[in-house]
């Protein structure tokens, strides 16, 4: 045999010996940063139950979503006539996108009432009610609070997608205002949502979980990642973290950080952004110039009270 070809077997050889070590490597890297992967993930339950921090079970299903944009709907008075709701209340629209009602007869609200009561007055007396979801009887202002949903999903703290129900004294609903989103649209490709674990890390990490904390619901929505002045605005899905069945994290589902939402000031600025629009559009001899007296009454109280 010539040394050339014994030169190019020993070659084919070597690059045949390269080529199995490489794969082996391959290998054992990829056993490696699952092992990695498992031990980040036993490590964080590990801390959780560490510090008696407990949470229930965890959705399983793996996530693939995508931003979305979304315009505000304005209100038409010839499709509203379809919901034959001026039987029993009066309606105003406002600047094009903000509906507000005044009903004829209020509405009694029981202390300890059902949610699925809540829902079924709410269905039979505001405008799209199959687009909104309960959220919350915020006390403190006295309103019920409806978000609305986008592909199924509650949009948390939007100021153009949302219903206040506003009770008086007697906690009777009196009148409520409304918004609403438009279609939305997807932004760019679908990315693979983080899991709820790591969401729940990213809250430990953050040191917004406390020794001895329970979260008890964990459940996907959407939050408002940029607004725009034209009115286009883009949601990012998130993971919404209940914690001790009193206070709501929001965790980007796709990027990972923290939303910040205050209940108190968000509703403040909705109120104070109706009276601006009714101030515009009608004196204080109207029914709608009545409703934006209560309102600007109800934040006074709000202020002297709570806010000392």
């Amino acid at each position: 045999m010539h040394w050339g070809q014994i030169k190019t077997l020993l070659i084919l050889s070597f690059l045949i010996l390269d080529i199995y070590l490489f794969m082996q490597f391959l290998d054992k890297k990829d056993q490696a940063d699952i092992g990695v992967l498992e031990q980040q993930s036993s490590s964080i339950e590990e801390q959780l139950k560490a510090e008696e921090i407990t949470f229930q079970d965890l959705p399983e299903q793996e996530y693939e979503e995508a931003f979305i944009s979304v315009q505000q709907q304005m209100f038409r008075k010839d499709e509203l006539s379809s919901f034959n709701r001026s039987e029993f209340q009066d309606t105003y629209i406002a600047n094009k996108y903000l509906l507000l009602s005044k009903l004829d007869d209020p509405i009694k609200i029981k202390e300890g009432i059902k949610i699925d009561k809540v829902t079924e007055i709410f269905n039979s007396i505001v405008y799209y009610p199959e687009e909104y979801t309960f959220w919350n009887w915020n006390k403190e202002l006295n309103v019920l609070i409806f978000f609305q949903k986008k592909m199924d999903r509650p949009v948390y703290y939007n100021q153009n997608g949302l219903v206040l129900l506003f009770l008086n004294d007697d906690n009777e609903i009196t009148f409520y205002i409304q918004t609403m989103l438009g279609e939305t649209e997807p932004i760019a490709e679908k990315s693979k949502l983080i899991k709820p674990i790591q969401a729940i890390e990213t809250l430990y990490g953050a040191s917004e979980l406390k020794s001895g904390d329970d979260i008890t619901d964990v459940k996907i929505g959407f939050h408002t990642r940029v607004p725009f002045e034209t009115g286009v605005q883009v949601f990012a899905p998130i993971w919404k973290v209940k914690v001790n069945e009193e206070k709501d994290y929001f965790v980007n589902a796709i990027e990972g950080f923290i939303f910040s939402t205050e209940e108190q000031e968000f509703l403040e600025e909705v109120i104070q952004s109706a009276i601006d629009k009714i101030q515009l559009s009608w004196d204080d001899n109207t029914n709608p110039g009545e409703m934006k007296e209560a309102l600007k009454e109800r934040l006074e109280r709000y202020r002297g009270e709570y806010k000392k």
